[in-house]
Protein backbone atom coordinates (compact mmCIF):
# COMPACT_ATOMS: atom_id res chain seq x y z
CA UNK A 1 0.00 0.00 0.00
CA UNK A 2 2.82 2.22 0.90
CA UNK A 3 3.92 1.89 -2.65
CA UNK A 4 0.76 2.18 -4.05
CA UNK A 5 0.43 5.71 -2.02
CA UNK A 6 4.05 7.18 -3.08
CA UNK A 7 2.70 6.50 -6.63
CA UNK A 8 -0.09 8.34 -6.35
CA UNK A 9 1.30 11.47 -4.55
CA UNK A 10 3.84 11.63 -7.25
CA UNK A 11 1.16 11.39 -9.58
CA UNK A 12 -0.79 14.32 -8.22
CA UNK A 13 2.21 16.08 -7.70
CA UNK A 14 2.65 15.99 -11.75
CA UNK A 15 -0.71 16.90 -12.31
CA UNK A 16 -0.98 19.98 -10.00
CA UNK A 17 2.90 21.16 -12.08
CA UNK A 18 0.89 21.00 -15.37
CA UNK A 19 -2.12 23.30 -13.56
CA UNK A 20 0.13 25.62 -11.84
CA UNK A 21 2.03 26.08 -15.45
CA UNK A 22 -1.10 27.84 -16.93
CA UNK A 23 -1.02 30.46 -14.74
CA UNK A 24 2.53 33.05 -15.39
CA UNK A 25 3.26 33.62 -11.56
CA UNK A 26 2.92 30.35 -9.94
CA UNK A 27 5.36 27.94 -8.38
CA UNK A 28 6.09 24.87 -9.08
CA UNK A 29 6.18 21.89 -6.23
CA UNK A 30 8.84 19.19 -6.58
CA UNK A 31 7.84 15.17 -6.29
CA UNK A 32 9.02 13.02 -3.66
CA UNK A 33 8.72 11.06 -0.29
CA UNK A 34 11.18 12.69 2.48
CA UNK A 35 12.64 10.88 5.16
CA UNK A 36 11.09 12.13 8.50
CA UNK A 37 12.72 9.13 10.60
CA UNK A 38 16.39 8.22 11.57
CA UNK A 39 17.68 5.97 8.77
CA UNK A 40 18.06 2.52 10.23
CA UNK A 41 20.57 1.15 7.01
CA UNK A 42 22.38 3.11 5.09
CA UNK A 43 22.96 2.91 1.72
CA UNK A 44 25.45 5.66 0.39
CA UNK A 45 24.07 5.72 -3.14
CA UNK A 46 20.83 6.83 -2.24
CA UNK A 47 19.13 9.69 -2.03
CA UNK A 48 17.81 10.46 1.12
CA UNK A 49 16.00 14.00 0.50
CA UNK A 50 13.70 13.56 -2.61
CA UNK A 51 11.97 16.93 -1.96
CA UNK A 52 14.35 19.92 -2.69
CA UNK A 53 13.99 23.33 -2.69
CA UNK A 54 14.76 26.11 -5.58
CA UNK A 55 15.76 29.07 -3.71
CA UNK A 56 15.42 32.34 -5.85
CA UNK A 57 18.74 34.07 -6.31
CA UNK A 58 17.51 37.50 -4.18
CA UNK A 59 16.99 35.48 -0.52
CA UNK A 60 19.58 35.66 1.75
CA UNK A 61 20.50 31.88 2.12
CA UNK A 62 21.28 28.89 -0.59
CA UNK A 63 20.42 25.54 -0.05
CA UNK A 64 22.67 22.56 -1.60
CA UNK A 65 21.66 18.94 -1.59
CA UNK A 66 24.09 16.23 -1.67
CA UNK A 67 23.07 12.29 -1.49
CA UNK A 68 22.83 12.02 2.89
CA UNK A 69 23.11 15.60 3.59
CA UNK A 70 22.16 19.57 2.76
CA UNK A 71 24.69 22.85 2.79
CA UNK A 72 22.73 25.65 3.85
CA UNK A 73 24.06 28.75 4.21
CA UNK A 74 22.93 31.92 5.32
CA UNK A 75 24.55 33.85 3.01
CA UNK A 76 24.26 37.42 4.52
CA UNK A 77 26.22 36.30 7.98
CA UNK A 78 28.31 34.30 5.96
CA UNK A 79 27.51 31.03 7.87
CA UNK A 80 26.59 27.68 6.83
CA UNK A 81 24.60 24.59 8.46
CA UNK A 82 25.42 21.17 7.18
CA UNK A 83 22.30 19.21 8.07
CA UNK A 84 23.37 15.23 8.02
CA UNK A 85 20.43 12.51 8.00
CA UNK A 86 20.30 10.95 11.62
CA UNK A 87 21.71 7.48 10.77
CA UNK A 88 24.06 7.97 8.39
CA UNK A 89 27.53 9.55 8.01
CA UNK A 90 28.50 13.39 8.86
CA UNK A 91 30.86 14.42 5.95
CA UNK A 92 34.58 14.04 7.20
CA UNK A 93 36.82 17.23 6.65
CA UNK A 94 37.83 16.51 3.58
CA UNK A 95 34.45 16.84 1.91
CA UNK A 96 33.45 19.66 4.53
CA UNK A 97 36.06 21.69 6.52
CA UNK A 98 35.67 22.65 9.60
CA UNK A 99 36.07 26.24 10.35
CA UNK A 100 34.19 28.52 12.68
CA UNK A 101 31.48 29.50 11.23
CA UNK A 102 30.51 26.33 10.06
CA UNK A 103 27.81 24.05 12.20
CA UNK A 104 26.72 20.56 12.08
CA UNK A 105 23.44 19.51 12.87
CA UNK A 106 21.61 15.96 12.69
CA UNK A 107 18.09 16.32 10.91
CA UNK A 108 14.91 16.23 11.16
CA UNK A 109 15.61 17.92 14.18
CA UNK A 110 13.10 17.34 16.98
CA UNK A 111 14.11 19.18 20.15
CA UNK A 112 15.01 23.11 20.04
CA UNK A 113 15.13 26.44 21.57
CA UNK A 114 14.06 29.69 19.97
CA UNK A 115 15.35 32.92 20.75
CA UNK A 116 13.58 34.84 18.32
CA UNK A 117 9.73 35.24 17.54
CA UNK A 118 9.86 35.22 14.28
CA UNK A 119 11.17 31.52 14.54
CA UNK A 120 7.99 30.31 16.17
CA UNK A 121 6.18 31.61 13.31
CA UNK A 122 7.84 29.78 10.74
CA UNK A 123 8.38 26.67 12.72
CA UNK A 124 4.94 26.23 13.45
CA UNK A 125 3.70 27.31 9.85
CA UNK A 126 5.46 24.09 8.64
CA UNK A 127 3.74 22.26 11.30
CA UNK A 128 6.90 21.52 13.50
CA UNK A 129 6.08 23.49 16.72
CA UNK A 130 6.30 19.95 18.55
CA UNK A 131 9.88 20.11 18.28
CA UNK A 132 9.78 23.85 20.65
CA UNK A 133 10.74 22.71 24.11
CA UNK A 134 12.15 26.06 25.03
CA UNK A 135 11.95 30.14 24.38
CA UNK A 136 13.39 33.65 24.95
CA UNK A 137 11.58 36.40 25.89
CA UNK A 138 8.53 34.49 26.53
CA UNK A 139 6.35 37.57 27.59
CA UNK A 140 6.28 38.56 24.00
CA UNK A 141 5.55 35.43 22.11
CA UNK A 142 2.40 35.64 20.54
CA UNK A 143 1.70 31.72 19.29
CA UNK A 144 -1.60 30.97 21.43
CA UNK A 145 -0.03 26.94 21.31
CA UNK A 146 3.25 28.18 22.91
CA UNK A 147 1.46 30.00 25.02
CA UNK A 148 -0.41 27.06 26.16
CA UNK A 149 3.00 25.00 26.25
CA UNK A 150 4.40 27.53 28.75
CA UNK A 151 1.15 27.60 30.90
CA UNK A 152 1.51 23.23 30.72
CA UNK A 153 5.38 23.46 31.53
CA UNK A 154 5.89 21.32 27.91
CA UNK A 155 7.54 24.61 26.97
CA UNK A 156 9.94 26.49 29.23
CA UNK A 157 10.90 30.10 29.44
CA UNK A 158 14.87 30.65 29.39
CA UNK A 159 16.31 32.10 32.16
CA UNK A 160 17.25 35.80 31.68
CA UNK A 161 19.53 36.62 35.33
CA UNK A 162 20.90 33.30 36.08
CA UNK A 163 23.28 32.59 33.33
CA UNK A 164 24.01 28.77 34.85
CA UNK A 165 20.30 27.35 35.14
CA UNK A 166 19.88 29.07 30.69
CA UNK A 167 23.37 27.14 29.96
CA UNK A 168 21.87 24.21 31.70
CA UNK A 169 18.24 24.97 30.08
CA UNK A 170 20.33 25.00 26.53
CA UNK A 171 21.64 21.70 27.38
CA UNK A 172 18.71 20.45 26.49
CA UNK A 173 17.97 20.68 22.87
CA UNK A 174 19.81 20.14 19.64
CA UNK A 175 19.70 23.30 18.04
CA UNK A 176 18.81 26.88 19.48
CA UNK A 177 17.26 29.18 16.19
CA UNK A 178 18.42 32.90 16.69
CA UNK A 179 18.22 35.94 15.18
CA UNK A 180 19.98 38.21 17.12
CA UNK A 181 23.56 36.71 17.70
CA UNK A 182 25.38 33.75 19.12
CA UNK A 183 23.95 32.53 22.87
CA UNK A 184 27.16 31.78 24.81
CA UNK A 185 28.17 28.19 24.87
CA UNK A 186 25.78 27.27 22.20
CA UNK A 187 27.50 27.97 19.32
CA UNK A 188 28.02 24.46 17.83
CA UNK A 189 24.16 24.53 17.83
CA UNK A 190 22.79 27.98 17.74
CA UNK A 191 21.10 28.82 13.89
CA UNK A 192 21.06 32.31 13.22
CA UNK A 193 18.69 32.98 10.59
CA UNK A 194 18.38 36.64 8.28
CA UNK A 195 14.72 36.58 7.82
CA UNK A 196 13.95 39.88 9.65
CA UNK A 197 16.96 41.56 7.48
CA UNK A 198 15.54 40.58 3.63
CA UNK A 199 14.17 43.64 1.95
CA UNK A 200 11.87 41.83 0.07
CA UNK A 201 8.25 40.64 1.35
CA UNK A 202 8.04 37.52 -0.71
CA UNK A 203 11.97 36.86 0.39
CA UNK A 204 10.65 37.05 3.92
CA UNK A 205 8.15 34.71 3.03
CA UNK A 206 10.80 32.12 1.33
CA UNK A 207 12.72 31.51 4.44
CA UNK A 208 9.84 28.98 4.89
CA UNK A 209 11.95 26.63 2.78
CA UNK A 210 15.31 27.56 5.18
CA UNK A 211 13.69 26.48 8.60
CA UNK A 212 12.29 23.20 6.46
CA UNK A 213 15.63 21.77 5.47
CA UNK A 214 16.24 21.56 9.24
CA UNK A 215 12.92 18.95 9.44
CA UNK A 216 12.96 18.06 5.96
CA UNK A 217 9.81 19.30 5.67
CA UNK A 218 10.34 21.01 2.06
CA UNK A 219 7.55 19.69 0.60
CA UNK A 220 5.27 21.79 3.25
CA UNK A 221 7.39 24.64 2.76
CA UNK A 222 7.05 24.79 -1.09
CA UNK A 223 3.16 24.08 -1.12
CA UNK A 224 2.94 27.33 1.45
CA UNK A 225 5.39 29.47 -0.03
CA UNK A 226 3.89 28.99 -3.46
CA UNK A 227 0.24 30.26 -2.33
CA UNK A 228 1.82 33.09 -0.40
CA UNK A 229 3.57 34.13 -3.63
CA UNK A 230 0.71 33.51 -5.57
CA UNK A 231 -1.94 35.20 -3.47
CA UNK A 232 0.62 38.15 -3.42
CA UNK A 233 0.92 38.47 -6.83
CA UNK A 234 -2.82 38.66 -6.95
CA UNK A 235 -3.28 41.42 -4.71
CA UNK A 236 -0.66 43.37 -5.95
CA UNK A 237 -2.42 42.91 -9.32
CA UNK A 238 -5.77 43.94 -7.92
CA UNK A 239 -4.66 47.04 -6.27
CA UNK A 240 -1.94 48.12 -8.63
CA UNK A 241 -3.93 48.26 -11.75
CA UNK A 242 -7.79 48.92 -10.66
CA UNK A 243 -6.58 51.58 -8.44
CA UNK A 244 -6.42 54.79 -10.56
CA UNK A 245 -5.47 56.98 -7.33
CA UNK A 246 -2.00 56.20 -5.48
CA UNK A 247 -2.24 58.30 -2.25
CA UNK A 248 0.68 58.25 0.06
CA UNK A 249 1.51 56.26 2.65
CA UNK A 250 4.21 57.34 5.81
CA UNK A 251 5.57 55.28 8.04
CA UNK A 252 6.02 56.63 11.35
CA UNK A 253 7.23 56.42 15.17
CA UNK A 254 7.16 58.69 17.86
CA UNK A 255 10.32 58.33 20.45
CA UNK A 256 9.38 59.18 23.85
CA UNK A 257 12.06 61.41 25.76
CA UNK A 258 14.89 58.34 27.83
CA UNK A 259 17.85 57.78 29.38
CA UNK A 260 18.63 56.44 25.73
CA UNK A 261 18.26 59.22 23.36
CA UNK A 262 19.08 62.15 26.16
CA UNK A 263 15.66 63.11 27.04
CA UNK A 264 15.07 64.04 23.61
CA UNK A 265 12.09 63.48 21.77
CA UNK A 266 11.82 62.88 18.29
CA UNK A 267 9.65 61.93 15.37
CA UNK A 268 11.00 59.95 12.34
CA UNK A 269 9.87 58.37 9.25
CA UNK A 270 10.87 55.30 7.97
CA UNK A 271 12.93 54.45 4.78
CA UNK A 272 12.47 50.49 5.06
CA UNK A 273 12.76 48.85 1.55
CA UNK A 274 10.52 45.99 2.29
CA UNK A 275 7.64 48.70 4.06
CA UNK A 276 8.67 50.81 0.55
CA UNK A 277 7.83 47.38 -1.69
CA UNK A 278 4.69 46.73 0.35
CA UNK A 279 3.50 50.17 -0.01
CA UNK A 280 3.78 50.29 -4.14
CA UNK A 281 2.10 46.85 -4.33
CA UNK A 282 -0.54 48.12 -2.51
CA UNK A 283 -1.47 50.85 -4.51
CA UNK A 284 0.16 53.52 -2.41
CA UNK A 285 3.13 55.93 -2.92
CA UNK A 286 5.73 55.17 -0.40
CA UNK A 287 7.20 58.43 1.50
CA UNK A 288 9.70 58.39 3.20
CA UNK A 289 10.39 62.37 4.24
CA UNK A 290 11.60 65.21 2.35
CA UNK A 291 15.14 66.89 3.33
CA UNK A 292 14.78 64.66 6.59
CA UNK A 293 13.14 61.25 8.04
CA UNK A 294 13.82 62.85 11.92
CA UNK A 295 12.43 65.81 13.94
CA UNK A 296 13.51 67.46 17.00
CA UNK A 297 9.87 69.17 17.24
CA UNK A 298 6.24 67.95 16.18
CA UNK A 299 5.41 70.85 14.17
CA UNK A 300 8.53 69.97 11.74
CA UNK A 301 7.11 66.77 11.50
CA UNK A 302 3.56 67.86 10.65
CA UNK A 303 5.15 69.65 8.33
CA UNK A 304 6.81 67.27 6.21
CA UNK A 305 4.07 65.13 6.40
CA UNK A 306 1.42 67.55 4.75
CA UNK A 307 0.75 65.71 1.36
CA UNK A 308 0.68 62.10 3.23
CA UNK A 309 -3.05 60.37 3.15
CA UNK A 310 -2.44 57.52 5.13
CA UNK A 311 -0.17 57.13 8.46
CA UNK A 312 0.96 54.46 9.79
CA UNK A 313 2.10 54.47 13.23
CA UNK A 314 4.60 52.64 14.78
CA UNK A 315 5.65 53.63 18.01
CA UNK A 316 6.03 51.38 21.29
CA UNK A 317 3.55 53.32 22.72
CA UNK A 318 -0.28 54.84 23.07
CA UNK A 319 -2.52 52.09 21.14
CA UNK A 320 -5.67 54.65 21.45
CA UNK A 321 -6.46 57.72 18.58
CA UNK A 322 -6.24 59.92 21.87
CA UNK A 323 -2.49 58.83 22.55
CA UNK A 324 -1.59 58.93 18.66
CA UNK A 325 -2.75 62.66 18.43
CA UNK A 326 -0.96 63.30 22.13
CA UNK A 327 1.82 61.54 21.11
CA UNK A 328 2.96 63.41 18.12
CA UNK A 329 1.16 67.08 19.56
CA UNK A 330 -1.48 67.16 17.13
CA UNK A 331 -5.21 68.13 16.97
CA UNK A 332 -8.49 67.16 14.92
CA UNK A 333 -9.60 70.98 15.20
CA UNK A 334 -6.50 73.31 15.36
CA UNK A 335 -3.21 73.61 13.22
CA UNK A 336 -1.38 71.95 12.58
CA UNK A 337 -3.22 68.72 13.02
CA UNK A 338 -6.29 70.27 11.47
CA UNK A 339 -4.81 70.58 8.26
CA UNK A 340 -3.10 67.21 7.58
CA UNK A 341 -5.12 64.69 5.40
CA UNK A 342 -4.93 61.91 7.38
CA UNK A 343 -6.53 63.47 10.11
CA UNK A 344 -8.91 64.48 7.68
CA UNK A 345 -9.20 61.07 6.26
CA UNK A 346 -9.40 59.17 9.76
CA UNK A 347 -6.69 56.88 7.90
CA UNK A 348 -4.48 56.55 10.68
CA UNK A 349 -3.22 53.06 11.40
CA UNK A 350 -1.22 51.04 13.43
CA UNK A 351 0.68 47.57 13.48
CA UNK A 352 -0.89 46.03 17.14
CA UNK A 353 -3.96 44.44 15.77
CA UNK A 354 -2.83 41.25 17.04
CA UNK A 355 -1.29 41.11 20.74
CA UNK A 356 -0.94 39.01 23.68
CA UNK A 357 -1.67 39.86 26.94
CA UNK A 358 1.97 41.42 27.69
CA UNK A 359 1.06 43.58 24.30
CA UNK A 360 3.67 40.86 22.65
CA UNK A 361 2.70 41.91 18.93
CA UNK A 362 2.67 39.24 16.30
CA UNK A 363 3.77 41.42 13.72
CA UNK A 364 7.15 40.41 14.99
CA UNK A 365 5.97 36.98 14.29
CA UNK A 366 3.54 35.82 11.62
CA UNK A 367 3.15 38.95 9.85
CA UNK A 368 7.54 37.93 9.05
CA UNK A 369 6.55 34.96 7.26
CA UNK A 370 2.85 35.58 6.26
CA UNK A 371 3.33 38.42 3.47
CA UNK A 372 0.18 37.97 1.52
CA UNK A 373 -1.61 38.55 5.01
CA UNK A 374 0.53 41.68 5.19
CA UNK A 375 -0.45 43.49 1.95
CA UNK A 376 -4.03 42.22 2.51
CA UNK A 377 -4.06 44.65 5.44
CA UNK A 378 -2.58 47.21 3.26
CA UNK A 379 -4.62 46.93 0.64
CA UNK A 380 -7.52 47.61 2.86
CA UNK A 381 -5.90 50.32 4.76
CA UNK A 382 -5.34 52.15 0.67
CA UNK A 383 -7.94 50.97 -1.30
CA UNK A 384 -11.32 49.62 1.24
CA UNK A 385 -13.26 50.37 -1.83
CA UNK A 386 -11.47 46.68 -3.17
CA UNK A 387 -12.75 45.15 -0.46
CA UNK A 388 -16.14 43.59 0.13
CA UNK A 389 -15.27 42.50 4.18
CA UNK A 390 -13.83 44.78 6.83
CA UNK A 391 -11.62 41.66 8.37
CA UNK A 392 -8.06 43.05 9.23
CA UNK A 393 -4.52 41.08 10.56
CA UNK A 394 -1.71 43.40 12.42
CA UNK A 395 -2.62 46.81 10.53
CA UNK A 396 -6.18 48.19 12.64
CA UNK A 397 -7.45 51.95 12.04
CA UNK A 398 -6.88 53.54 15.32
CA UNK A 399 -8.87 56.65 13.82
CA UNK A 400 -11.61 54.89 13.77
CA UNK A 401 -11.24 52.77 16.80
CA UNK A 402 -10.18 49.17 15.68
CA UNK A 403 -9.41 47.21 17.99
CA UNK A 404 -6.54 44.68 18.96
CA UNK A 405 -7.62 41.19 18.75
CA UNK A 406 -6.44 39.30 21.74
CA UNK A 407 -3.84 36.40 21.52
CA UNK A 408 -3.82 33.59 24.34
CA UNK A 409 -3.85 30.56 25.46
CA UNK A 410 -7.34 29.44 24.71
CA UNK A 411 -6.88 30.55 21.26
CA UNK A 412 -4.87 27.49 20.36
CA UNK A 413 -7.20 25.14 19.17
CA UNK A 414 -5.15 22.90 17.43
CA UNK A 415 -4.50 19.72 19.86
CA UNK A 416 -2.19 17.70 17.40
CA UNK A 417 1.09 19.72 17.54
CA UNK A 418 1.52 18.62 13.57
CA UNK A 419 -1.42 20.80 12.35
CA UNK A 420 0.55 23.45 10.60
CA UNK A 421 -0.82 26.54 11.48
CA UNK A 422 -2.57 28.31 8.45
CA UNK A 423 -1.86 31.67 6.74
CA UNK A 424 -3.84 34.21 7.73
CA UNK A 425 -4.54 35.88 4.22
CA UNK A 426 -7.75 35.44 3.17
CA UNK A 427 -7.97 34.50 -0.85
CA UNK A 428 -7.33 36.86 -2.88
CA UNK A 429 -11.06 36.45 -4.62
CA UNK A 430 -12.36 38.67 -1.65
CA UNK A 431 -11.40 41.49 -3.40
CA UNK A 432 -13.89 43.52 -5.48
CA UNK A 433 -11.32 44.10 -7.82
CA UNK A 434 -9.97 40.44 -7.56
CA UNK A 435 -10.85 37.12 -9.32
CA UNK A 436 -13.36 34.22 -8.89
CA UNK A 437 -16.74 35.36 -9.09
CA UNK A 438 -16.66 39.24 -9.30
CA UNK A 439 -15.59 41.72 -11.61
CA UNK A 440 -11.70 40.93 -11.68
CA UNK A 441 -10.04 40.92 -14.71
CA UNK A 442 -9.74 37.54 -16.39
CA UNK A 443 -5.79 36.78 -15.47
CA UNK A 444 -6.47 37.23 -11.58
CA UNK A 445 -9.47 35.15 -12.19
CA UNK A 446 -7.61 32.59 -13.76
CA UNK A 447 -4.90 32.52 -10.89
CA UNK A 448 -7.29 32.41 -8.54
CA UNK A 449 -9.70 29.77 -9.84
CA UNK A 450 -5.97 27.44 -11.02
CA UNK A 451 -4.67 28.41 -7.48
CA UNK A 452 -7.87 26.81 -5.54
CA UNK A 453 -8.21 23.61 -7.90
CA UNK A 454 -4.06 22.98 -7.30
CA UNK A 455 -4.17 23.40 -3.39
CA UNK A 456 -6.67 21.30 -3.17
CA UNK A 457 -4.99 18.36 -4.99
CA UNK A 458 -2.36 19.04 -2.90
CA UNK A 459 -4.69 18.75 -0.11
CA UNK A 460 -4.76 14.97 -1.20
CA UNK A 461 -1.35 14.44 -0.27
CA UNK A 462 -1.91 14.35 3.45
CA UNK A 463 -4.75 11.65 3.72
CA UNK A 464 -2.93 9.24 1.05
Amino acid sequence: MAVQNKATRCMITKAVAAILLLAPFLVVPTCGQQSTACVTTYDPTEDYFLDKSQVDGGALFSITYNLNYKVVKNTSLNTTYILTQCGTPTPNATIVPRTNTTIFIQIPVTNLASLATTAVSYIEMLGKQAAIKAVDTEGLVSSPCVQAGLEKGTIVGLEDSNSTLRAEQMTKVDVVFSSYGVDPGTENKTVITSEVEDSSPLNRAEWLEFYATFFNAEKVAQTLTASINNNYNCYKSAATTKATAKPIIAWASYDAPSSYNNNTASWLLSSATYKSILSTDAGATFFNGTDSSSFSTSAAFATAVQTVDILIDESVSGSTYDAFLENYQLSTTAAPGSTLKFIQNKAVFREDGLVNPNDGRDWFGGAVAMDDAVLQDLVRAVHPELFTISQYNWIRNIAKNETMQLLTSANCTAADTTTPVPDRALSCASLKAGGGSGSGNSANGLASGILTLALGLLAALAIL
